[in-house]
């Protein structure tokens, strides 16, 4: 059998980092994160953008299905209570069914704060409201004789190149597209 010798025994190296080792890989950690940390707030900021334009884009459908399969009025406007309409743009908007006398709110979201809402000129002299008919059509205002189309546009203005996403509804074509509404985040044109 063989036997180790005890002189050999003590001499096992312990295993681990040294400190220059450890100083250089938390000097490239900080590099990389100083260079991630922009494209991750670039990100994020699109993100918002895009899926409040995503919501209302849907909001405007469901308004829309609802109207026809439910054979009455639905608008999508802004709200401070969220179960009026008011005319004053906000970040928290509604779509309410209007049928025989009742009111029946069907969809209600927020959106996010860093975005920055603006309605094209029709939708303004509107009252910032979407109407859509039994007929599936729709107008900008309140009553069939409304302007036929509108628009609202989302824009977060830390972002550079198309900030801007407008969505708007076209007789009951509802559309989105983006855009560059500049660091001012102009307000966008009917359709």
């Amino acid at each position: 059998m063989l036997r180790r010798s005890r002189k050999f025994e003590g001499a096992r190296r312990e295993r681990g980092f040294t400190l220059i080792e450890l100083l250089v890989t938390m000097s490239v950690a900080a590099i990389v994160l100083t260079l991630a940390v922009p494209s991750l707030s670039s990100f994020i900021r699109s993100n918002r953008l895009s899926s409040a334009a995503n919501e209302m884009a849907v909001t405007l459908q469901t308004a829309r299905a609802s109207a026809i399969s439910n054979r009455a009025r639905v608008a999508v406007c802004p709200s401070t209570d969220g179960s009026t309409c008011t005319a004053t743009l906000g970040n928290r908007w509604i779509a309410v069914m209007t049928k025989n006398g009742v009111n029946t709110v069907l969809r209600d979201q927020t959106f996010h704060g860093a975005v920055t809402l603006r309605s094209s000129t029709n939708l303004s002299a509107g009252n910032n409201r979407f109407t859509f008919f039994p007929s599936g059509f729709s107008v900008v205002g309140t009553n069939a004789a409304g302007t036929a189309n509108g628009a609202v546009g989302f824009c977060v203005a830390q972002l550079t190149g198309n900030n801007g996403i407008d969505v708007s509804s076209n007789v009951g074509r509802i559309s989105t597209a983006r855009r560059a509404a500049t660091s001012s985040c102009s307000a966008p044109a009917d359709n």
